[in-house]
């Protein structure tokens, strides 16, 4: 890789180890945060934990994952949580279930909301879900699930805030992790038709569609390293072109 120094900015926190990791490949990573996130106090979800941890259990987000083992499960013993039985997304989403669930089972999992449901609907054995999720959630996979036939519960433990920023820096490239982030982005800025957007997956990508004459790159996978890695590599790329 040559000399240069690219710059992106981060629209939520990354790990040091990424930051270090582009860094490494001649790319400057700026944090900013674009969205806050709230729990949210259901005492209907505390009083009825063995219940709800004792369905098959659904996340489209690694923040559901972590809210509900910390917020509601921490300090808790049931003999529930060790036969979890879970479906979710890949990626950080999956990561976030196998650190919190280390002995549950994965039932289904996709790269989706939509594909984890017809993956769910597919196994013909589910019948009944908890779905842990914030409140902007996307309407596909409780929809999909509930149009077969499944009973959904669902449990909104977060709320996303959105906290717009004005940014003076003059990036190459942008990381949105999601389309909320796309809309607090834009509420208070515009995207240089130079920058390139990386999206963490189809939905951002759409979200950023209409917004932007510069190029809209979909991360691999739907993970902070596969985000990283391919903001590497496209700038690798460039640089090899050059």
């Amino acid at each position: 890789m040559s000399n240069d120094k690219y710059r992106i900015l981060c629209t939520r926190p990354l790990t040091d180890s990424s930051i270090a990791a582009a860094g490494a490949n001649g790319i400057d990573i700026d944090v900013q945060e674009f969205i806050q996130i709230r729990p949210l106090l259901l005492p209907a979800l505390y009083e009825n934990r063995d219940t709800a941890v004792g369905r098959i259990m659904v996340f489209t987000s690694a923040k559901a994952v972590e809210i509900l083992a910390e917020g509601y499960l921490a300090g808790w013993h049931s003999i529930m949580v060790p036969r979890a039985q879970v479906c979710c997304i890949g990626g950080n989403t999956k990561q976030a279930v196998e650190k919190a669930f280390p002995d549950c089972t994965i039932l289904a999992e996709a790269s989706y909301g939509k594909d984890l449901a017809t993956a769910m609907i597919q196994l013909g054995s589910i019948h009944e879900v908890s779905f842990f999720c914030g409140n902007q959630r996307r309407d596909e996979l409780p929809g999909i699930l509930k149009a077969a036939g499944i009973n959904v519960h669902e449990y909104v433990i977060y709320e996303n805030i959105p906290t717009p920023v004005i940014t003076n820096g003059d990036y190459d490239g942008i990381m949105f992790f999601s389309p909320s982030a796309v809309k607090s982005y834009l509420s208070a800025n515009r995207l240089p038709g130079k920058t390139v957007c990386f999206a963490i997956g189809t939905t951002t990508a759409d979200s950023l569609q209409g917004n932007t004459t510069g190029k809209i790159i979909m991360s691999t996978a739907t993970s902070e390293d596969s985000m990283v890695q391919t903001a590497i590599l496209y700038f690798n790329n460039i640089n090899c072109k050059e």
